[in-house]
């Protein structure tokens, strides 16, 4: 048994000299949901294992790196703006976080080795198939050209996406992205974000991606698709999590789509943060719970 995993301890356990730590770094930082439900989820299982959240800015990322290296954390979770700058501070990076360009999680070995993982993607899919929602084959619309977007495009194109469409009022940005999927013998193409392309696009989606933060608290009322646009056809995922239901998804509701909410990546982070950096397996379900419970307090 894992000296990680101790079942005898029931929440609340105690932190002791022996615990082991992940943590997560960004900048901000104090709206992470991710040491309260990754706690609970590891309370759970009686592991020896606490999340706790640093904020780190850019000009001490690498002190921040190279002293969580040495203080023995099992790892860090990395979020906005530190994705792409942690790169050149690992040692490895995996497959993902290659093709990514961007790594969200880095594993600190035993021998001191620091490697580079990307799970957004995998995170994404998983959500996505819990309900049902179909990638291969499937004529795909991602809004947005920053990183999230870039992440999905790649990870979709993976997946087996028919096609990709990448849609930014700078479509500049969206081009970028499309090039690289083009590059790698996917069919993608890049169109500004304007009602005649939706009205072109849309009616010929499987699945519309909002990877913007429009939508996100505390702009509950705005929303990157106008409802004329929506229909039954879609499955419409918005990876913002707070409000768990954007208009976007209330919109796409009322038209008749079937709606994917955010939380799922999140979640999905956090199991495999754990997976790889503790080799334990925590409850996605418990974790669900406890962020509804938090988003739901005001």
């Amino acid at each position: 048994m894992s000296e990680l995993l101790r079942p005898d301890v029931v929440a609340p356990r105690p932190i002791t000299a022996t615990t082991r730590t992940i943590a997560i770094i960004g900048d901000p930082i104090e709206h992470s949901l991710t040491p309260r439900i990754q706690n609970l989820a590891l309370q759970e299982i009686g592991a020896n294992v606490v999340n706790v959240a640093f904020h780190v800015t850019p000009a001490h990322l690498e002190q921040a790196v190279r002293g969580a290296r040495a203080l023995g954390l099992l790892g860090l979770m990395v979020t906005i703006p530190h994705k792409e700058a942690v790169l050149s501070l690992c040692d490895e990076l995996d497959d993902s976080a290659q093709a990514m360009g961007a790594a969200n999680l880095l594993h600190f070995h035993p021998d001191g080795r620091i490697v580079g993982y990307s799970t957004d993607g995998w995170a994404a899919l998983k959500s996505l198939a819990e309900e049902g929602a179909r990638v291969r084959d499937a004529r795909i619309a991602i809004l947005g050209g920053g990183g999230a977007a870039r992440s999905l495009a790649i990870t979709f194109a993976h997946a087996g996406a028919a096609s990709i469409v990448v849609l930014n009022r700078t479509v500049e940005r969206a081009a970028q992205i499309a090039d690289e999927i083009s590059f790698m013998g996917q069919q993608a193409r890049a169109l500004p974000l304007d009602e005649n392309t939706l009205r072109e696009v849309l009616p010929q989606t499987d699945l519309l991606v909002n990877a913007t933060s429009v939508g996100m608290h505390p702009h509950d009322d705005a929303t990157p698709i106008p409802t004329s646009y929506l229909h039954a056809g879609l499955m419409v995922y918005d990876i913002v999590y707070n409000p768990l239901e954007t208009r976007l998804l209330r919109d796409a509701k009322a038209a008749g789509a079937r709606i994917v909410d955010g939380l799922g990546m999140l979640i999905y982070t956090n199991v495999r943060a754990v997976q790889i950096c503790a080799n334990l397996e925590i409850s996605a379900a418990t974790m669900r719970r406890e962020a509804l419970n938090a988003l739901a307090k005001p």
